[in-house]
């Protein structure tokens, strides 16, 4: 076993299965002595991040979430604690991406209760479903569910965060059902767009999306310089400048909106996949739109843009997160009803 592999077993059996460290090294044939060491490398390594969680009962994160359900018109709303620095900010780096793996692993938790054998789920790509999907240790066998990507694939090299790939390894998981979208996420103009949705494989697919009775996805914040499409060279910065100046507050699978939840169209930019559109409906219908987001002051605009504009009818975050939503309520305006 490769020496990432082992620790990542050796963590992930003592720090989320519950098994000591004699157990461990009982199953593993090891010593006691190796494991200390194996786990404190994958301390070292970042594979086990630390996170000193604040003491907050279970009845004041309730109440925080009845609240938001209320303010939003939600379908459901799930909190985990937070740090006070997020609203400013000044959260380290360890810190913040150690919030995001414990939203990841509610996350994940949560969506194994909602699913069932009738469902179609459809899932988005990126670091934030990388560590949902990793998270996930299903609890029942589910035949009859149907796993689909949100969109096409942004490379043709494997890529661990690539929708197909998430979807499925979920449907594996549960011994489901998936297909892929044997597309680009992203072409240049409307008609290759037109001519890649014609393709029968395509349309098959797109057809098996439109039907999805829950989604799962994040939200990005507008940002030229940091967008991970533009870091792995997906789309050029220019690009998301010009989303910006055109008013683009944030993003659901390269599906950009203003701060009304309206898309922002670029002429040189189509995505294929369900879009804001399905999503908006998939809401409008009652299916379950999950948004995963937190720890993060860049996002709290979209978040809260999402929520209004009915992109997204249940969200998963922390609590501090949830505490500036509900500070931003009071004035909030819905621009659909449920």
């Amino acid at each position: 076993m490769r020496d990432d592999a082992l620790l990542f077993q050796i963590a992930k059996m003592h720090f989320e299965e519950g098994f000591s460290q004699g157990e461990v090294a009982q199953k593993l044939g090891l010593s006691r002595a190796k494991v200390n060491r194996l786990l404190q490398t994958a301390k070292d390594r970042g594979i086990v991040r630390v996170l000193v969680v604040p003491k907050l009962g279970h009845a004041y994160l309730r109440g925080i979430e009845d609240d938001l359900k209320a303010a939003y018109n939600l379908q459901d709303v799930l909190l985990i604690p937070g740090r006070e620095g997020i609203i400013k900010g000044q959260l380290n780096l360890g810190t913040q991406e150690a919030i995001v793996e414990r939203l990841a692993h509610a996350a994940a938790e949560y969506l194994d209760r909602q699913l069932t054998d009738e469902d179609t789920l459809c899932i988005n790509w990126g670091r934030v479903m990388r560590a949902v999907v990793d998270h996930l240790h299903p609890s029942k066998t589910l035949s009859g569910l149907k796993v689909l990507p949100l969109l096409g694939n942004l490379s043709a090299q494997p890529d661990s965060f690539e929708a197909n790939l998430l979807a499925q390894e979920v449907a594996l998981a549960y011994g489901a059902e998936f297909s892929w979208l044997i597309a680009p996420a992203i072409v240049r103009n409307l008609q290759q767009q037109e001519v890649v949705r014609a393709l029968p494989l395509v349309q098959t697919t797109l057809a098996q999306i439109s039907q999805a009775t829950i989604a799962i996805t994040a939200i990005g914040h507008a940002d030229a310089k940091h967008s991970t499409v533009v870091k792995r060279g997906w789309l050029d910065s220019a690009e998301i400048e010009a989303l910006i100046e055109a008013g683009a507050v944030g993003e659901i699978c390269s599906w950009w909106f203003d701060v009304t939840g309206r898309e922002i169209r670029d002429d040189k930019i189509y995505p294929i996949g369900l879009g804001l559109a399905g999503l908006k409906k998939m809401v409008q219908e009652g299916k379950k739109v999950i948004a995963v987001v937190g720890a993060d002051r860049q996002r709290l605009e979209p978040v809260r843009v999402a929520l209004l504009s009915r992109l997204v009818n249940i969200l998963i975050s922390d609590h501090i997160t949830a505490q500036y939503l509900l500070s931003q309520a009071s004035s909030a305006k819905f621009t659909n009803s449920r």
